[in-house]
């Protein structure tokens, strides 16, 4: 037992050290995990320390204490405070100018950068519409590269004589120069149908004409002898009517003819459209078969226009009918309440349509009496009529030509549409009779006063000669012309507006003449029919060159200066001359 606990001892004796340096060099390590030497390690890598925060503070006093200004001074003496006081109001101002640099720094780079983005965005919206033409543009020399460009063509001066003078080869042609006569000799001059000014028709030469009707190579003219003739592609015929014919009225399947005595007949414009002659017995009790027919039951007519389908009357008592022309005709509500589009009646042809709720009328004793009115006109599906100061109106209305705003289409019911107190409210002046109307396929017209000339519908070619192009207009445009300037009356021995002799309204042009003899067009100019040597449409009125005379000389040149020269050399007409606007073709005519 004794020797055990010496061995003890002896173990025990050896495990000491004999200094600190000794163990120091013994001693073990304890790991307390993977890259962690002690537990204060683990627990700053669960949750690290906060940072101490940073006192940005900046102590207003000891920057103002350093100021040069206040180390001469004693510390708290009256002059040190006062100087003080004066660096720290100081220092507060510098600190606001400075804030307000900084906002205002920061708000451009806020544009600046706003900019940078919105054009990004446009930029980027360009390239993507455009994508197609931007990648032809950068492959053209890689694709074509071989391809040699043609050098460009020498741009010609079109205001130039010669310019019009090339244009003016048809109109000035050897032909049309052997037949110019003067203009004081009766005759008819032709425009249109590519034929860009106004030349003369030699088959009309010596022919005075009452009335007409022109389209595209046809005219149809009654002359002053009751002869109706047809001038077609430079043949000329007579028609077989009675001598009394005094106005023509178009449709689309007959030519209608007024007479002297107030009937109304008719001709096919075609031979083969079934047309049935009227069979009348002669002197002898023989039936003989006549080329045209009549329309029972009308007679005492003093006016007649017609559209498409349609004919509009006015007897000599001013009261208005209407007649349907075509076996199948398209119904807009020209022909009255009694055949409404809506109702889809039958309408007879050729036979008179009454039309009680616009002639009669009641006074203010509530007895029925008749109205009277005095101009008439119609249009291709629609009628436009006028009673004083009054102005009715039904049918079409698809481009307002009613006076109607076009949301109503159709005008079945004839309406009173203006009256003097509209009229003097447009035109913001006094008004005076007479009232006419005229009307084209889809435009009318009001003349007043003779001075006043206003317009409304189609005027998409120009037609409205307002200045503006508008496919659709129900409210009065104001025509725009010479008639409105002023010049001195002898007779009365005053100043007044010069005014409106007469004007013509063709399918999509209008000529006017006024009283000093001046004849100006505006519309639609595709084939020439405006008579000043171009093809251009124009919403202003603008003047004619005059007609050529033997005395101007066969240089075409100098011919062709003329024409272009429509200030000095506009056409005036004389007293026996008269002009007619019709389907893309114009013409002046001589009567007496």
């Amino acid at each position: 037992m004794i020797r055990s606990n010496l061995r003890h001892f002896r173990r025990f004796k050896s495990d000491k050290f004999s200094s600190i340096e000794e163990f120091n060099k013994k001693k073990t390590k304890y790991s307390y995990g993977y890259n962690f030497d002690s537990l204060k390690d683990i627990d700053e890598s669960i949750q690290p320390p906060k940072p101490e925060p940073k006192d940005d503070s900046m102590d207003i006093n000891q920057v103002l204490e350093k100021d040069p200004r206040l180390l001469k001074l004693k510390p708290g003496s009256h002059e040190y405070r006062e100087t003080l006081h004066q660096l720290h109001q100081e220092f507060l101002i510098n600190s606001k100018k400075q804030h307000k640099r900084f906002e205002f720094n920061e708000r451009m780079k806020g544009v600046f950068f706003g900019l940078v983005a919105l054009i990004g965005v446009v930029s980027a919206h360009q390239i993507f519409m455009n994508r197609k033409s931007i990648k032809n543009r950068l492959l053209m020399n890689y694709k074509y590269g071989d391809v040699i460009d043609e050098p460009p063509k020498p741009v010609k001066n079109v205001k130039s004589t010669k310019h019009l003078l090339e244009k003016l080869e048809k109109e000035l042609s050897d032909v049309n120069l052997a037949n110019m006569k003067s203009s004081q000799e009766p005759g008819v001059y032709y425009f249109g149908d590519n034929v860009k000014i106004p030349v003369r028709i030699p088959e009309f030469d010596g022919v005075y004409i009452k009335d007409a009707y022109v389209e595209r190579n046809n005219i149809i003219a009654i002359t002053d002898k009751g002869k109706v003739l047809q001038w077609q592609k430079g043949s000329l015929k007579q028609l077989e009517l009675p001598n009394n014919v005094i106005k023509i009225a178009p449709t689309k399947d007959n030519y209608y003819f007024l007479t002297s005595s107030g009937e109304i007949l008719y001709i096919p414009r075609k031979i083969d459209t079934g047309f049935i002659p009227m069979l009348k017995r002669n002197w002898f009790g023989m039936l003989k078969i006549q080329s045209f027919s009549k329309v029972q039951n009308v007679s005492n007519i003093s006016q007649v226009c017609s559209g498409v389908d349609h004919l509009l009357l006015l007897n000599k008592t001013g009261q208005v009918s209407v007649i349907n022309t075509s076996k199948n005709p398209t119904n807009y509500g020209q022909y009255g309440p009694t055949y409404s589009p809506f109702d889809k009646k039958k309408i007879p042809i050729n036979e008179i349509i009454d039309l009680p709720i616009l002639n009669y009328q009641l006074d203010s004793t509530g007895a029925l009496v008749e109205r009277k009115f005095d101009s008439i006109a119609s249009g291709d599906y629609y009628n436009i009529i006028s009673e004083k100061n009054s102005v009715w109106s039904w049918g079409d209305n698809k481009f307002g030509q009613c006076g109607i705003n076009n949301s109503i289409t159709t005008i079945p019911i004839p309406k009173e549409v203006f009256n003097k107190k509209d009229l003097k409210r447009i035109l913001k002046t006094k008004i005076y009779e007479p009232l006419k109307v005229f009307a084209g396929p889809s435009t009318s017209y009001l003349l007043l006063d003779n001075q006043y000339l206003l317009a409304f519908g189609s005027g998409i070619n120009g037609e409205l000669g307002s200045g503006r192009y508008l496919q659709v207009c129900s409210y009065p445009e104001i025509v725009k012309g010479q008639w409105s300037s002023q010049e001195f009356d002898e007779k009365t021995n005053s100043v007044k507006p010069i005014g409106i002799k007469e004007i013509s309204v063709g399918n999509h042009h209008l000529l006017v003449q006024i009283n000093s003899g001046d004849i100006l067009a505006t519309g639609s100019n595709d084939f020439g029919q405006l008579g000043n040597g171009k093809k251009i449409k124009s919403c202003k009125t603008v003047n004619i060159p005059k007609l050529l005379e033997p005395e101007d000389g066969k240089d075409k040149l100098k011919l062709a200066q003329i024409i272009n020269d429509t200030t000095t050399k506009r056409l005036q007409l004389q007293n026996h001359q008269k002009f007619l606007a019709g389907n893309d073709a114009s013409i002046i005519y001589s009567c007496k």
